[in-house]
């Protein structure tokens, strides 16, 4: 097989297996979510494999089969959520930025296509996209009353619960652009882990960096304790961009706190299924979170991972 027979079958693989997890997500939308994250692998493994071309044609060819196969509205809901990933994440990753830089410029970049598309949409639409979000989370409320309805609750307890509900849709409404960029951030290191072993084991050289040696900036300290303060503001406007900055510099401090923990079962070789309890508690209690987050801006301070210095008095 000559080099552009090559690529012609790696653009024909990666389109495939590119559509087949994006509409597994579409069509299974429990079961789906799983390989529907994973939708950009294909495109950015063919760009590290056989160039940016091909990885180009990878998104092109997605995108005709998807526009042959459903609506061309879920072919811009797969380029906003696969599609600038599987370009972005492999081309930082050629450059040797590493996994960390990658991801954050990726996502970033992944942010500003999809403002830029609800700008447009709303601009030529005239649809108030706020008012449309709203709209959206007031209907899965009540269609998910009405599932627990048909289930047999009902009186007080649906009413709890009918209120349990309106309280967490209040809260999605002030937060979904810090859920959306949290989101966003870990399908691509969800992607980038996939890319990493998938070019370990065919031996394709790929830079990533070590988890377990993941600092954040030191300046970044200062937009947390400035978001921090933020959220004391009368002015609304003020205390919704604090809040939504809060949680999205909180979860890159877990990251580093979750680097600390590595290092640490890493150094001390914990079992794995310690490991797996302890990502198990993580799940079940979220607070844990939290703590892991606390750990990741006090190392900022306590520096733990660096080698104890030895004392001579």
């Amino acid at each position: 097989m000559n080099p552009v027979q090559g690529q012609i079958l790696d653009v024909v693989k990666g389109s495939v297996a590119t559509v087949t997890l994006f509409l597994a997500f579409v069509y299974f939308p429990v079961l789906g979510m799983i390989p529907g994250f994973f939708a950009p692998v294909p495109g950015a493994y063919y760009t590290l494999k056989s160039g940016r071309t091909v990885g180009l044609l990878v998104l092109l060819a997605s995108s005709a089969l998807l526009l042959a196969l459903s609506e061309p509205t879920l072919l811009l809901v797969y380029l906003l959520q696969a599609g600038v990933l599987s370009l972005a994440l492999p081309e930082f990753l050629l450059r040797l930025k590493g996994g960390a830089r990658s991801v954050v410029y990726s996502v970033a970049i992944n942010l500003v296509v999809m403002l830029a598309a609800a700008l447009l949409y709303s601009y030529g639409t005239g649809i108030d996209l706020q008012a449309k979000v709203t709209k959206g989370v007031q209907s899965s409320i009540a269609q998910t009353v009405q599932l627990y309805q048909k289930a047999g609750v009902t009186g007080e307890e649906l009413k709890a619960m009918q209120g349990s509900m309106q309280q967490a849709g209040e809260l999605v409404l002030t937060i979904y652009p810090a859920l959306v960029t949290v989101s966003l951030a870990l399908v691509a290191c969800m992607n980038l882990s996939v890319l990493a072993r998938i070019a370990a084991r065919v031996r394709l050289p790929l830079y990533v960096g070590d988890f377990k040696k993941y600092r954040n900036p030191e300046p970044l300290v200062w937009l947390l304790i400035a978001s921090g303060f933020g959220m004391l503001a009368p002015s609304t406007p003020v205390y919704l961009v604090s809040l939504n900055v809060l949680i999205v510099v909180g979860a890159l401090y877990s990251v580093q706190g979750f680097a600390v923990v590595s290092h640490y079962f890493r150094r001390f070789q914990v079992p794995m299924f310690i490991r797996l309890l302890s990502a198990l508690l993580l799940v079940l209690q979220p607070f844990m979170v939290l703590v892991v987050a606390v750990l990741g801006v006090f190392d900022l301070w306590g520096d733990f991972r660096s080698p104890k210095k030895q004392e001579n008095l």
